[in-house]
């Protein structure tokens, strides 16, 4: 007998989709490793976000799990080798997150360029400082895009509304699909060195690891502004934070962190940081999409073996 076991917080659309198709399942949310090691056993299916983390030890425990859904994009929180080594399929929603993110860093942008954050603290204490906000407008400025998936295409076009020059970095963008966007392609050490304003759209790897760091800042412009919504282990964050110090870097904005959750930042306190506690993906919107989208994912598996989305092999 199939039946899901919904392990994390997620949108009322995933049960209305199972209640549809006739599921099966159980929501049992707050399980340590070890309640969801033992609880896991005679389940077929398993959804989690980010809150739960599905260790090999919750994988090797389960003897009917076939498929383990993610509602949106990032799997970091799925041990895929041990998923992969018992046959079972894990899939995501890498298309649901895309507007929101896209959205979110646009709004980081907005606030490092036009010092929207501390203009908005300043009013709050009562203080008129006009003088003090003179900002900068996007228009004529260069945008690198490091990662050009859904994501980094959605910049692309957003940055194109607003006048903004379009450089990404992609290994494989092809010439006519760069041709076509009306995009320029170019090496990580290039792009730095031309950008304005430089986003992280791309996955963590040993490749792409403290990608930004004490070198490769020596080629940005000191004014550049970096923001990082992808994945926090992209850029070295004490590197960041004495490039900031020391006027090497105009701004940071981060919706993501080595380390989550973050409760301690060093950039706590700097005027020049905007800081939001990984709600890439926090619409009302997206969480439904995503949701939804997982739901039919796993609906489709268990009736027609049909996989959608797999992101292990």
């Amino acid at each position: 007998m199939n039946k899901i076991l919904i392990a994390d917080n997620v949108s009322k659309a995933v049960s209305e989709v199972f209640d549809k198709n006739d599921i099966l399942y159980d929501t049992k949310v707050g399980l340590s490793e070890e309640e969801l090691a033992l609880e896991i056993i005679d389940y077929t299916g398993l959804i989690v976000r980010s809150a739960v983390t599905v260790t090999e030890k919750i994988i090797n425990n389960a003897k009917n799990l076939r498929v383990i859904g993610r509602p949106g994009v990032g799997v970091d929180n799925v041990d895929l080798n041990a998923a992969t080594a018992k046959g079972i399929v894990v899939m995501n929603t890498p298309l649901g997150n895309v507007q929101a993110t896209a959205e979110l860093t646009f709004g980081i942008i907005h606030s490092l360029m036009r010092k929207l954050n501390v203009a908005n603290h300043s009013m709050h204490e009562n203080k008129w400082e006009k003088k003090k906000f003179i900002g900068n407008e996007m228009l004529g400025k260069t945008i690198g895009i490091i990662g050009f998936g859904n994501i980094g295409k959605k910049i692309s076009e957003i940055s194109k509304a607003y006048g903004i020059n379009v450089v990404v970095h992609s290994s494989s963008l092809t010439e006519t699909d760069a041709n076509n966007l009306e995009v320029e392609n170019l090496s990580v050490e290039n792009l730095l060195e031309v950008s304005d304003i430089i986003t992280f759209h791309n996955k963590l790897s040993e490749k792409s690891k403290y990608l930004i760091n004490s070198e490769t800042l020596k080629l940005v412009k000191n004014d550049a502004i970096i923001v990082n919504c992808a994945r926090g282990g992209l850029v070295n964050e004490e590197d960041i934070k004495k490039a900031l110090d020391s006027g090497m870097l105009g701004g940071y904005g981060c919706d993501v962190y080595e380390n989550e959750p973050e409760q301690n930042s060093i950039f706590a306190g700097l005027e020049n940081v905007v800081m939001t506690p990984h709600i890439g993906a926090s619409t009302v919107e997206a969480q439904e999409k995503v949701a939804y989208q997982i739901a039919e994912q796993i609906v489709e598996f268990i009736k027609n073996n049909k996989i959608i989305n797999q992101v292990n092999k």
